[in-house]
């Protein structure tokens, strides 16, 4: 067999892994909203707990996954390319600074947030942020390692290591939110972590090589971060302006946000990791429009079939425990207002998805241009709403996601204009 075709191969047996273990995640991250539905229902402890989980899920649009994978990726495949023998100690060093200070970061704004918002149990509320604090530390500490993973070209080893992760805090959420309550949610999420750093993470420290490459802060680029997760974020900036007002509304956004995403990301996230990987190779604009049309089409029945059966929807998949008919109601509401724009945010994700396979140098250049006014935007949506709205803030969540989702699909349309126009 030949080399090209022996890479080919290992390239096709490669996406399998990460295709079904992405599935999977999806599977057992549903499975887990189900059972803290079961638990919590929608309690204003618990919708508290959101609110502060949304902070340490927006950090962790800038330190996990494919944050990182955009920026270290391209410059560690090179140095695995030149040499296999590889010492990590200096990636570890600045790995271990990094956590501390980004621990004590997330506290700078989680604290105040407790103060803020007043529970019921503000000792509690305090132990909740350390823990999800050093979730969000452990979490970036993994991903650089999970990224340099990748770079080796052990996928295989990625999607094992991503998935022990979900699937331990998983299996530990049932038992543990039932003994310690919300700090059980916390907990599992935590040992989930551990469990990943201690069964991959911790062998690629214990290998020794001639080449010991480093890493810095100059090795990040902000405006490609914002820009790689920027779906996420619209609907994390959505979620906390759900829950500002220390009301329950958080919760049913969230639920709401679950039950769309189990679809949406379950087929065309995965659909769109295809075809991301055969435009990596050579430029071809008709599977990106065939992409984009499979977006839209699987979003647009999603939309219909949202809009007509919400309520049965979620009243099968959430309507039990401390889960009543009330909460059924209310996140049926907030399930049909929100699907439309999600349709948007796909088909805008898809779109997106071509202007990261350009080279490396033009990006670093470019995204600026692109990211900057973004912000801007974001900035001047949420303040609008907020003063001149003139509606409560479980509904401005709504508003500000359907405005976004617009901005972010005009977005994505210059940014495949940049890709289409861009020539070597």
């Amino acid at each position: 067999m030949s080399e090209k075709n022996i890479l080919s191969k290992k390239s096709l047996v490669d996406f399998s892994y990460m295709f079904c273990s992405n599935l999977i995640k999806k599977g057992l991250g549903f499975v887990r909203e189900i059972i803290l539905a079961f638990f919590f229902g929608s309690s204003i402890a618990y919708a508290n707990y959101l609110l502060l989980k949304t902070v340490a899920d927006f950090f962790s649009q800038f330190t996990f996954g494919n944050a990182l994978q955009v920026n270290l990726m391209p410059k560690f495949a090179k140095i695995f390319a030149q040499s296999p023998s590889v010492d990590l100690s200096k990636v570890y060093m600045f790995s271990k600074r990094s956590v501390l200070w980004m621990f004590i970061f997330s506290q700078l704004f989680q604290l105040p947030l407790i103060w803020y918002i007043s529970p019921e149990h503000p000792l509690l509320f305090i132990c909740l942020s350390l823990v999800l604090g050093a979730v969000i530390s452990m979490n970036f500490f993994n991903s650089i390692f999970l990224t340099i993973l990748q770079a080796k070209g052990e996928f295989k080893k990625h999607s094992y290591a991503t998935l022990i992760n979900v699937f331990v805090s998983t299996v530990l959420i049932y038992p543990l939110s039932f003994l310690l309550n919300i700090f059980g949610v916390v907990l599992s999420r935590f040992i989930g972590v551990l469990s990943l750093s201690l069964t991959y993470i911790k062998p690629l420290l214990l290998k020794n090589g001639e080449v010991k490459p480093a890493i810095s802060v100059k090795d990040f680029n902000l405006s490609l971060i914002f820009l790689g997760n920027l779906a996420n974020i619209i609907i994390l900036i959505a979620r906390f302006i759900a829950g500002i007002d220390g009301g329950k509304e958080i919760a049913f956004f969230t639920y709401s946000v679950v039950l769309i995403n189990a679809v949406l990301t379950a087929i065309v996230v995965n659909i769109n990791t295809l075809i991301l990987r055969i435009i990596s190779v050579s430029k071809n604009i008709k599977v990106i429009l065939f992409s984009v049309l499979i977006s839209l089409f699987v979003g647009s029945i999603l939309f219909v079939i949202i809009k007509n059966y919400s309520y049965q929807i979620v009243q099968f998949v959430f309507e039990r425990g401390l889960f009543n008919s009330s909460d059924t109601l209310n996140t049926s509401i907030f399930l049909r207002e929100i699907s439309w724009s999600f349709v948007l945010i796909f088909v805008a994700t898809t779109l997106f998805r071509p202007y990261f396979t350009l080279p490396e140098l033009y990006l670093n250049k470019e995204s600026k241009k692109i990211a900057i006014p973004l912000v801007v935007i974001i900035g001047l949506v949420s303040f609008s709403l907020q003063y001149f709205g003139g509606r409560e803030f479980s509904y401005m969540s709504i508003d500000f996601i359907s405005s976004m989702s617009i901005v972010y699909l005009v977005a994505a349309i210059l940014s495949f204009y940049k890709y289409y126009s861009y020539e070597e």
